[in-house]
Formats: C-alpha cells, sequence, structure tokens
C-alpha cells in the first residue's frame, strides 16, 4: 500500500527501496482550441490564468481543459433551459408529465464538470490537498520528532 510522503519520510526507508518516481510534464499553458464555443471560451479564459499562477498546468492538459469547459458550457446551456422552462414536460402520447430532457444533459455535464474539476485543481478541496501555498515551506511535521 503506497504511503503519503509525510508519513513515509517519519518512518524512514526500512526496506532499502527507492522511492516511487512522479510523473510530470513540463509547464505550460496549452492553445485555447478554436471549436470552443463562447461559453467554454469564456470559462477556459477564466479558469487558466489562475492555474498558470498556481503552477499546475502543461500544455498536455489541453484536452482535459477542452473537456472541462465544453462540459460548463452543456451545463450551462441546460440550466438556462430548465430556468426558462417547465421542470416537466409533457409525453408524446398524453401519459402525463415526465421530468424535461435537459435535466439528463445537466446531469451529465454536471458530472464530468465536477469530476475534471477536481483533475484540474479548480476545487478548493483538490488544491489543499495537492498545491502547497507559495512561499510556505513550513511542514506542520517539522520537529515533531526532535
Amino acid at each position: 500500500m503506497a504511503q503519503p510522503d509525510n508519513v513515509r519520510a517519519l518512518r524512514g526507508n526500512p526496506g532499502g527501496r527507492s522511492a516511487p518516481k512522479r510523473v510530470t510534464a513540463a509547464p505550460g499553458v496549452p492553445d485555447v482550441p478554436d471549436w470552443l464555443d463562447d461559453e467554454a471560451q469564456a470559462e477556459w479564459e477564466r479558469i487558466v490564468p489562475d492555474l498558470d499562477r498556481l503552477g499546475v498546468l502543461a500544455k498536455v492538459d489541453r484536452a482535459a481543459l477542452a473537456t472541462y469547459c465544453a462540459a460548463w458550457s452543456k451545463f450551462v446551456s441546460a440550466e438556462r433551459l430548465l430556468q426558462s422552462d417547465d421542470l416537466v414536460a409533457e409525453r408524446r402520447a398524453g401519459n402525463g408529465p415526465a421530468k424535461h430532457p435537459a435535466w439528463q444533459v445537466w446531469r451529465e455535464a454536471a458530472t464530468t464538470v465536477a469530476a475534471l474539476a477536481k483533475e484540474l485543481f479548480i476545487t478548493p478541496n483538490a488544491r489543499l490537498r495537492s498545491v502547497k501555498p507559495e512561499g510556505d515551506e513550513h511542514d506542520e511535521g517539522d520537529g515533531i520528532l526532535d
């Protein structure tokens, strides 16, 4: 079972094995795809500068960013449709009310947005777990064994 780095540091290296290598990509800001619609491009322009400032972006992240932004656009479209229309729709055969078809689009887009937001460090929880604040060289465990 893999141990977090801070636990491994406290226990030392009793087995003498080398630490696992982290796979990294060269930092960089990917180009915004020209096929993204206006809402998706606006989301790209909103999040990319902050992600770049945090130092978590690489050019290879373009597909994940584009998918997140496209899903965001679909989510916004479905949300606007649901806000402007009834939340239920009549079935064609006259069998009574049914969920508005936009609910499925809304749910799938929301699921994609939430999953990719975690992967791209867009959520507060993802940032707290993965990115150290600038200038914070102090580790809470420093001096614990002194």
